[in-house]
């Protein structure tokens, strides 16, 4: 599992917006990549599930939290198949 926090300039809404954007979510997937939205507490919490075909993928949490300078995001990333069996 990895985990990172990064603060952005902006409050909760507004970070919320774009990671909800889908041309900005497309630029960040790439390609190939894929998302499937897990759960999502809009201006709080959004979990995915990121994957390119016929790969194994990665569950990815995004939390936000407003902070006197934005919203702090902490990102934590678990990967699943057979790399979550191999870092087991």
């Amino acid at each position: 599992m990895v985990a990172r926090d990064i603060t952005i300039d902006g409050d909760p809404d507004e970070v919320w917006e774009a990671l909800n954007d889908p041309e900005l979510l497309a630029e960040w997937l790439g390609e190939d990549g894929q998302a499937l939205v897990e759960e999502a507490e809009p201006s709080e919490r959004l979990v995915l599930w990121l994957y390119e075909d016929d790969e194994p993928g990665s569950r990815v949490e995004l939390r936000l939290v407003a902070v006197p300078d934005g919203t702090r995001v902490t990102v934590t990333e678990a990967p699943v198949g057979p790399f979550a069996l191999a870092g087991a």
